[in-house]
């Protein structure tokens, strides 16, 4: 007889540190946390404007970064989190939230 051990294959809250929101506005932002070193996913929910973000260093723009619609949601490793800079896309403030989860 084989016998089959279930694991849960969802990542689970880390409830070391609280959840962080960011309003991005025209001036570049970056998450202000130092994530927990057992954080392995950030859950980024941008709630209500489109923004720009980059993580190479470089600063976002209109024209620069990746661009994330309001009402998306995206999971990015600890350190593509730590790396992030925001900017807003448009004349709208964004509230962007972030979750820590670990394996």
């Amino acid at each position: 007889m084989h016998l089959t051990k279930a694991v849960n294959f969802y990542p689970k809250p880390n409830g070391t540190k609280a959840d962080e929101r960011l309003t991005v506005s025209s001036a570049i932002v970056q998450f202000a946390t130092t994530w927990d070193i057992t954080t392995q996913y950030i859950v980024i929910d941008v709630q209500n404007a489109d923004v720009m973000v980059t993580f190479d260093g470089s600063s976002p723009s209109a024209t620069n970064g990746h661009r994330l619609y309001a009402g998306s949601n995206v999971i990015w490793s600890r350190q593509a989190a730590a790396a992030a800079k925001f900017i807003r896309q448009g004349g709208t403030d964004a509230a962007v939230h972030a979750s820590q989860f670990t394996d």
